[in-house]
């Protein structure tokens, strides 16, 4: 099915904390939105600098999963990345992922429209969410458009990154009600606690959303160091978290405070 690149519907923001959440936990809501012709926005919130597998690609310590021992850079024909470098790596897998979910450079942003995710903070916390939230909410409004649709990760993933996002888009959503729609997804594992559903994809549209799924995983496969690219998604969560978007299997969404 072919994507609309210029959509006309009304725009929707996907707040991010990491650089592979989307994919792992939010690629079929997003899809689908993509494929209803709205216009999905997506907003970085953190550099994606502090994983431990930066010290996995210098070759200091052991990847026992994807990769299945140590790397060796001189050999593989790349030199060791700094903190920096590492995390633009990262942003350039997490564009490749999003633009096979239908979403144009265009419409990806960072944080509070930085020009660089290396702008970016290492960490989030709940204050600095909802003023990202806010700075794009007031945005839109300020320029006559509807109020959008918000997306991010529930607030009590275990994760605090996660979790700071959730709590952020929650208390806006108490207060506000330009955040009405505001909703939040969740990791399987805490769908029963969270109060989650699967997130529901129309028929005619659920082999799109699937193939669009499982090719915004591979983006997180490339390995390719001499072009950049180190499979860093891969190496950080490996399985079984990146069986789930390639198997296509369900996103699990949060509708309620």
């Amino acid at each position: 099915m072919p994507i609309n690149w210029d959509p006309t519907g009304r725009n929707v923001y996907w707040f991010e904390p990491h650089q592979d959440d989307g994919c792992l936990f939010m690629a079929q809501a997003a899809a689908h939105h993509v494929l209803a012709e709205r216009t999905v926005h997506v907003v970085l919130m953190s550099n994606g600098s502090t994983s431990n597998v930066l010290g996995e690609l210098n070759g200091a310590t052991s990847d026992s999963t994807w990769w299945g021992g140590f790397h060796d850079p001189a050999r593989e024909g790349y030199s060791s990345l700094s903190k920096a470098e590492f995390g633009l790596a990262r942003t350039r897998e997490w564009r490749a992922s999003w633009h096979q979910l239908g979403v144009p450079d265009a419409r990806l942003h960072y944080g509070m429209d930085l020009a660089s995710s290396a702008d970016l903070p290492d960490g989030i916390s709940t204050s600095y969410a909802s003023s990202v939230m806010s700075f794009w909410m007031n945005r839109d409004l300020d320029a006559g458009l509807d109020h959008p649709g918000m997306y991010t990760m529930w607030w009590n993933d275990p994760h605090s990154d996660h979790a700071a996002c959730g709590q952020a888009l929650r208390a806006l959503r108490l207060a506000d009600p330009h955040f009405a729609d505001g909703r939040w997804l969740t990791k399987p594992e805490n769908a029963s606690q969270a109060g989650a559903t699967a997130y529901a994809v129309p028929a005619n549209l659920a082999g799109e959303v699937k193939l669009m799924q499982k090719r915004s995983a591979w983006a997180y496969g490339a390995w390719a160091p001499a072009n950049g690219a180190f499979a860093i998604g891969m190496h950080s969560v490996a399985l079984p978290y990146f069986d789930d978007p390639v198997r296509g299997d369900p996103n699990y969404i949060v509708r309620n405070v």
